[in-house]
C-alpha cells in the first residue's frame, strides 16, 4: 500500500444496509494487485450492521455517514465530494472485483488518454455460480459512444474507472432526484463530451439477489427514463433532430421495462397495451410484444436467454413482498 494523502483512484462505495456482502466487497478491493487507491466509503444511515463492519478496516477506507437516507443519486455525489484521487472507480457494496481489476484499467488508461471512461465486462453471480450474460459476450461499443448508449447501454457500474478532471465539464454529476437510473444519466452525460474505452475481460462480478436495489426499485425505470430523456431535450442542442430514431428506439425501450413488470405482476393485457404503441419499430420490439400473450414462466424464461438477468429477482422479490403484505 502507498501513502493515501495522494491516492491515484478513489472508489466510491455508497452503503445503505448492506452487511450481508459487505465484507466480501471491501476485501476484494484490499486484494487489488494495484495499491494505490483509497476507498470513500458513504453510509447512507444504515441501521444494521454495515457501520460496524466498515470500521474495522484501517486507514485506507475513510467512513462517512449521513444523518438521513437520501436518494441514490444524492448519496453518490457526498462520496464524490470527498474523493482525492485522479481517477474515480465505482464499486457497490454487494459486488465484486477481481483482483488485478485496477492494475489492468490503470495501465489502459495511461496509454489510451483520449479515452475520459473505461468500462469491461463483468460476471453475473448467483449463490456462487458465475457467468457471462448473453449480451455481454460480443464485444461492446467504444470511442464516440453516446448516440449508440442511448439505446443499448452495456455498461455495469463495477467496471467503471473515469479521469476526475471530467467532471468539471458537468453541472452536476449524480442526479439527487434518481434512485435507479442515476449512473445512467450520470455516464451518458459524460459519454456526450468524452471517448470511452472498453476492455472485454470480465473484471468484476455483478451479483443477483432479491434485496438488490436495481430489484426493489424496477418499478421506477419508466418515470426515471422519461425523467432522463427530457432533460436530454432541454440540455442538447437540436437532440430532437439528430437523434431522431435513437429516441423512439429509446422510447421503446422504456416500453419494454413498462410491459415486463405488468407480466411479473401478471397483467397480461396492460403488457399488450404498453407494448402496442412499439411493436413494430423493430423485430424484438414485434417478438417481445408476442411473448406477452405467452405463460409468464415461458416469458420469464426466455428474457432471461437473452440478458434479462433481473426478472428472476423481481418476480422473487414481488412474491416476497406478497406473502408478507407489505
Amino acid at each position: 500500500m502507498q501513502s493515501r494523502e495522494n491516492p491515484k483512484v478513489s472508489v466510491i462505495m455508497n452503503c445503505l444496509n448492506c452487511e450481508k456482502y459487505l465484507k466480501e466487497a471491501i476485501d476484494s478491493v484490499y486484494a487489488q494487485t494495484y495499491g494505490d487507491w483509497e476507498i470513500i466509503f458513504w453510509d447512507n444511515a444504515s441501521t444494521d450492521g454495515s457501520a460496524e463492519i466498515a470500521k474495522r478496516y484501517d486507514g485506507h477506507l475513510r467512513y462517512f455517514r449521513g444523518e438521513e437516507t437520501i436518494p441514490l443519486g444524492a448519496a453518490r455525489n457526498k462520496a464524490l465530494e470527498q474523493a482525492r484521487g485522479e481517477f474515480i472507480a465505482f464499486l457497490d457494496c454487494d459486488d465484486l472485483w477481481l483482483s488485478h481489476k485496477l492494475e489492468t484499467q490503470l495501465r489502459y488508461l495511461h496509454t489510451h488518454p483520449e479515452h475520459g471512461f473505461l468500462y469491461s465486462n463483468a460476471y453475473v453471480m448467483q449463490g456462487r455460480k458465475r457467468r457471462l450474460v448473453y449480451p455481454m459476450r460480443a464485444t461492446m461499443p467504444q470511442g464516440s459512444v453516446f448516440r449508440t448508449f442511448l439505446t443499448r447501454y452495456p455498461v455495469n457500474l463495477q467496471t467503471v474507472v473515469i479521469r476526475k478532471t471530467l467532471l468539471g465539464d458537468l453541472d452536476h454529476c449524480f442526479d439527487k432526484k434518481l434512485d435507479l437510473c442515476e449512473e445512467y444519466d450520470f455516464f451518458l452525460r459524460l459519454l456526450y463530451k468524452t471517448q470511452a474505452g472498453y476492455q472485454k475481460e470480465p473484471l468484476a462480478v455483478y451479483r443477483l439477489h432479491p434485496n438488490m436495489s436495481t430489484v426493489k426499485n424496477f418499478h421506477k425505470f419508466e418515470d426515471e427514463k422519461l425523467y432522463i430523456l427530457n432533460k436530454f431535450f432541454k440540455q442538447i442542442p437540436k437532440f430532437d433532430e439528430k437523434y431522431q430514431n435513437e429516441i423512439r428506439l429509446f422510447r421503446g425501450g422504456v416500453a419494454v421495462a413498462q410491459a415486463t413488470e405488468y407480466m411479473l405482476r401478471g397483467e397480461k393485457s396492460q403488457a399488450r397495451g404498453a407494448m402496442r404503441p412499439y411493436m413494430f419499430i423493430s423485430t424484438k420490439h414485434f417478438l417481445l410484444y408476442l411473448m406477452t400473450y405467452m405463460p409468464l414462466s415461458l416469458y420469464v424464461g426466455l428474457r432471461d436467454m437473452k440478458g434479462g438477468i433481473i426478472l428472476r429477482q423481481r418476480l422473487l422479490y414481488l412474491h416476497q413482498k406478497n406473502l408478507s403484505g407489505k
